[in-house]
């Protein structure tokens, strides 16, 4: 019998041990052999691989296929053999859990069920079964490793089939993420939290968490060896899909991670562009999103194909696999100098506006701040009070609830006119290069001649918060522009020493309540000065 799949590194002999145990016929009422379940949780072990077995009803392996990250084109079943094919496979970190594609691949492959043995130093730890009913959904059984022995696959069977319309699990449509972050205890819990924030914008439900010290951290794996096998039980435990992790992560570290917990892993760059997708209206947004995404992608671009147990066959599973990375290195080099081309001619329009905006004499302020401190807010609350045309603008509680540039003119009560711009929050941990992508965005704030930083005063944490916009802003090269900093959401705070401590440490510092205030004369006041001290200084 053939093997398909990733049979390199594997030594002749051992790979003779896997055919002669192929030839155990598994007899009823047993989901497998005794002898072959040892024997493949043995080798995927070894091999650090997955094995996935096909049996036909009469107990007999009909397929096998062994796999780590590769594509693995499975011979197709006859029409005659359809809903009679179970398939068994290894997970070699230790998790049985079936994975949301495992699922998928049962429906697709129109199979009797679908099992996932968790496989850890050789021995089992524990499997989940899948059945389909007539109705398009699931029936999970879990069994443990103890409870083996006397588990009867046909009389599951059995009992599966004579209740075509029970009540059972749906397929898991949503995204439930688990998250994990390399900090010591009191900033960790802050990180987390702030992730946990993002996962909830970008639509995935956080099912839970893990901190580990950032001196054990691995440059490999991400996290250490122990909290790695920690982490395996905890996504067990969860029922997380997805694991999302705080920092950026390298090629190796995504695809340890993958392999080690066999579900789809994302690191905090590749959650905020996920977000800056769904946001993104213009065609400039849209412009910037793809151009972050790929010069992301690029350097993950390494060949690695999916896991078993994201291969069920199906639209996605077939091709060349290793032969298209070059392929696919020129086509995104390709598309990056078409995004920069594109992006540049829009760079010289806003050039051109500048240039018209410099000859009016009207002074641009440029709103900046850590996401969702209110910037959007106080441009829908100016243009409210001001009666300024224009769209109306809508801000949100959410993180990046604003990405594209936003620009509105405003004229005072003292007949002076300024333009008001909003432009996308910034947020910790920032990667540069995700900040040079957005600088068409960011142009707006560097061409400026006010920075009105609006920082959300009630947020534990707001000076570090201020800190990282100042960090920003240098890299910008902003850090000198005149500046007012807006303490909002004073309604918030409970100590008024805060805000005083805040006003200490913060350049001409105004409180405020957008949500509760009616008037913003006093930001206007400050305006007209510092512009009077600009002008008279040029």
């Amino acid at each position: 019998m053939d093997i398909f799949g990733d049979v390199s590194g594997i030594r002749s002999t051992q790979l003779k041990e896997l055919k002669n145990l192929l030839l155990l016929r598994t007899e009823h009422p047993e989901l497998i052999h005794y002898d072959l379940l040892n024997g493949i949780c043995a080798l995927s072990s070894l091999w650090n691989k997955e094995i996935a077995l096909y049996l036909n009803r009469s107990g007999i392996v009909t397929a096998v296929a062994v796999g780590q990250h590769a594509a693995v084109k499975l011979p197709p079943f006859s029409a005659r053999q359809s809903g009679r094919i179970r398939c068994i496979h290894t997970h070699p970190s230790g998790n049985y859990q079936l994975s949301s594609v495992d699922l998928s691949a049962l429906s697709t492959l129109n199979l009797e069920s679908m099992t996932s043995l968790g496989v850890r130093n050789g021995q089992l730890t524990g499997m989940e079964i899948a059945f389909l009913s007539a109705a398009d959904e699931y029936e999970r059984i879990t069994v443990t490793a103890e409870q083996f022995s006397s588990f009867s696959y046909d009389d599951v069977l059995r009992d599966t089939r004579s209740r075509p319309g029970r009540s059972s699990q749906k397929a898991p449509d949503e995204e439930r993420a688990f998250l994990i972050a390399l900090a010591d205890e009191e900033e960790g819990s802050e990180f987390l939290a702030e992730l946990a924030e993002l996962a909830r914008t970008a639509g995935v439900k956080v099912v839970g968490h893990l901190l580990q010290a950032k001196r054990y951290g691995s440059g490999v794996s991400y996290l250490g060896k122990g909290k790695l096998n920690e982490l395996t039980q905890e996504l067990q435990n969860s029922a997380a899909n997805v694991l999302i992790c705080d920092d950026e992560l390298s090629p190796v570290q995504v695809r340890t991670l993958e392999q080690a917990t066999g579900i789809k892993v994302l690191d905090r760059t590749t959650l905020i562009l996920d977000i800056f997708a769904q946001r993104a209206k213009s065609r400039e947004g849209k412009l910037q999103v793809e151009l972050a995404q790929l010069k992301h992608r690029l350097p993950h671009l390494t060949g690695q194909g999916e896991s078993l147990s994201r291969l069920g066959g199906g639209v996605g599973t077939r091709g060349p696999g290793e032969s298209k990375l070059e392929v696919d290195r020129r086509r995104v080099r390709q598309r990056l100098n078409l995004l920069e081309a594109e992006l540049g001619e829009i760079r010289k329009n806003r050039i051109t506006q500048r240039r018209q905006r410099l000859k009016s004499g009207i002074p641009l302020i440029a709103l900046v701040g850590y996401t969702n401190a209110g910037k959007t807010t106080f441009l829908q609350k100016a243009m409210e009070l001001t009666r300024a045309k224009g769209e109306s603008i809508q801000g949100e509680d959410k993180l990046f609830a604003t990405l594209d540039p936003v620009v509105r003119g405003i004229r005072l009560e003292s007949g002076k006119e300024i333009l008001l711009s909003d432009t996308v929050g910034f947020i910790q941990k920032l990667p540069h290069r995700l900040l040079h992508a957005f600088m068409a965005t960011l142009e707006e704030v560097q061409n400026a001649d006010i920075l009105l930083h609006i920082l959300d005063a009630s947020h534990p944490k707001a000076l570090e918060r201020a800190d990282t916009v100042q960090q920003i802003l240098t890299e910008l090269g902003c850090a000198d522009k005149p500046r007012i900093t807006l303490l909002n959401k004073t309604d918030k705070v409970s100590n008024p020493a805060d805000l005083k401590r805040l006003a200490q440490e913060l350049a001409h510092p105004i409180e405020v309540s957008l949500v509760k205030d009616n008037s913003l004369k006093p930001v206007w006041k400050k305006i007209m000065e510092l512009l009077s001290a600009v002008n008279a200084t040029n």
